[in-house]
């Protein structure tokens, strides 16, 4: 939000939460505390605020917190809404595409099981 933004939202606490004050010193610790919150998650908070703490006054420091929950659990519903990204599978098998190296191993394998079995007296 920037200057003008939070001198409006404060305003609209004031009119909701006298306690609230609408001053120049108000509007630079809430402008600070604001600072990367959009204005629509930041009307969100102050609402879900006043519906669970009625009592108690709205204060930067804890709008800033529910409004920060309020983006993570935006980014968390529209990541939860897309799906994941294919898994890349090459047209060709390691085999296609490696036919020498496929064949050196598979002589290597033979050879070294031959050697194996000559060493267990089963050749």
């Amino acid at each position: 939000m920037d200057h003008k933004q939070t001198i409006a939202m404060l305003t609209w606490i004031n009119q909701v939460d006298p306690r609230v004050m609408l001053n120049e010193a108000n509007v630079e610790v809430w402008a600070y505390a604001m600072s990367n919150v959009a204005s629509d998650v930041a009307k969100q908070s102050v609402l879900e605020h006043y519906k669970a703490n009625e009592s108690i006054a709205a204060s930067p420091g804890a709008i800033s917190k529910r409004a920060a929950n309020i983006k993570n659990s935006r980014e968390a519903k529209q990541a939860a809404l897309e799906p994941p990204l294919p898994k890349f599978k090459h047209p060709m098998s390691w085999r296609a595409r490696n036919p020498e190296e496929w064949d050196r191993l598979m002589e290597q394998g033979r050879q070294d099981r031959i050697a194996d079995l000559k060493a267990r007296g089963r050749l």
